[in-house]
């Protein structure tokens, strides 16, 4: 399964995440968005109109990680795609 994940190098959620994904077979495409302005202006603008970031608006966080599937879902929720793929280890956040 292809996986894009968008976020920061500077983010806990996002590196943990990845660094999971890889220690069980699955390399996913990463966009580093505070790497490039382009990606920036990429993540801000699904950011602004997706109603899945509606619980971070106003809150001061930035919503990474950001999944994209293969299949065209797009999520915030690390552990449902970890479950779907098979991967028992659970995120948590503080």
């Amino acid at each position: 399964m292809a996986i894009k994940v968008y976020g920061s190098t500077v983010c806990p959620a996002t590196m943990r995440f990845l660094s999971i994904l890889t220690e069980n077979g699955v390399m996913p495409t990463f966009v580093n968005v505070t790497g490039s302005i382009d990606h920036l202006q990429e993540f801000i603008t699904f950011r602004d109109k997706s109603n899945l970031f509606d619980n971070v608006r106003g809150t001061g966080s930035i919503g990474f990680p950001l999944i994209w599937l293969e299949d065209g879902t797009v999520t915030r929720d690390v552990n449902q795609v970890l479950k779907n793929l098979g991967i028992k280890t659970k995120m948590e956040f503080k």
